[in-house]
């Protein structure tokens, strides 16, 4: 790897969590600046309309490389969303001197290799709280929030979910989209090739049954339950809202990945505008959901396999 810090930390970045791994970011590298800019070629635009979901797979990317900055002792000055004119520029790092390395900067760089989607069925163990928590209050730390929800909300989840998939499902286009990028091994380095998928591949597309069948599981053991869904959502809603939202969840990521908690994101259900209202009104409208996250226990040495990544040059250009 080069030994140019803000091109290290381009690269780390490029093992950030984006929508069915579309990694839909690029970094443009000139002398002690990195700017971070949304690669419209890379965004879904049946399931991502407004590149809600991009711009914050391009904050999970953003967080990463600060991550790296900090944990190899550097100094940075960042400007988030720095040219009103420019909308897809989303953040812009300066390098500046070196410094001592940040240890919980360290502690989160360890686990950018180690973080992967858990789309296994959970396990049986049951998830502690306190873990939780601990993952909520990284989520909080970089301006983002991760609510838990109770049963009653989980059923009500589960329904949205399936009037998203209704929705979607009508539309051809979704579908093309989607078997573009899930299920298929794509040359260029990106998607979720067959081997990641969950053995019930409608866990990603059609998440209800699933979801019915933990609300089942937290009302029957409401403490000892295996899997906790939460939502990750921010307070405004606006690419300064997404950017935060994603930096939370790399922040939020990387703790569960250091605390052995295995994550799986489920975006369908925000897809959807009026399943996306549905989610909103059971939070008490505080705050724009943007996922759904399943937490369960796991294990430090059981991983799932990791997803293709794109060629560095196929998203860090020199200049």
């Amino acid at each position: 790897m080069t030994t140019d810090p803000l091109a290290r930390a381009a690269v780390v970045s490029g093992q950030a969590p984006s929508l069915h791994n579309s990694q839909p970011w690029r970094w443009i590298h000139a002398g002690r600046t990195l700017e971070l800019r949304l690669e419209p070629r890379r965004v879904l635009r049946i399931s991502d309309p407004n590149a809600r979901l991009a711009v914050l797979s391009c904050g999970a990317a953003l967080h990463h490389a600060l991550v790296h900055l900090a944990a190899t002792g550097w100094q940075t000055e960042i400007r988030r969303l720095p040219d009103d004119d420019d909308p897809d520029l989303l953040a812009r790092i300066t390098l500046g001197p070196e410094a001592p390395a940040d240890h919980d900067g360290a502690r989160l760089d360890r686990q950018v290799s180690r973080r992967r989607t858990d789309r296994r069925t959970p396990p049986g163990p049951p998830l502690d709280l306190h873990l939780v928590r601990s993952i909520q209050q990284a989520v909080h730390g970089q301006g983002a929030d991760l609510a838990v929800l109770v049963p009653r909300q989980v059923f009500a989840l589960a329904d949205a979910a399936e009037k998203a998939r209704g929705v979607e499902a009508e539309d051809p286009s979704w579908q093309v989209e989607v078997a573009d990028w899930v299920g298929r091994q794509r040359r260029e380095g990106a998607g979720i090739p067959p081997a990641a998928l969950p053995d019930d591949p409608f866990l990603l597309t059609a998440p209800a049954q699933a979801l019915r069948r933990a609300g089942a599981e937290l009302i029957a053991e409401t403490h000892h339950h295996s899997a906790t869904f939460t939502v990750l959502s921010s307070a405004r809603d606006d690419r300064s809202g997404w950017l935060a939202a994603g930096e939370g969840l790399s922040a939020g990521w990387l703790t569960a990945t250091a605390l052995c908690v295995s994550v799986l994101p489920l975006s369908i259900v925000t897809e959807v505008t009026a399943s996306r209202a549905t989610i909103r009104r059971l939070l008490g409208w505080n705050g724009y959901p943007h996922l759904v996250l399943r937490l369960s226990s796991g294990t430090c040495d059981d991983a799932p396999p990791a997803t293709p990544r794109l060629r560095t040059t196929d998203y860090i250009t020199y200049v």
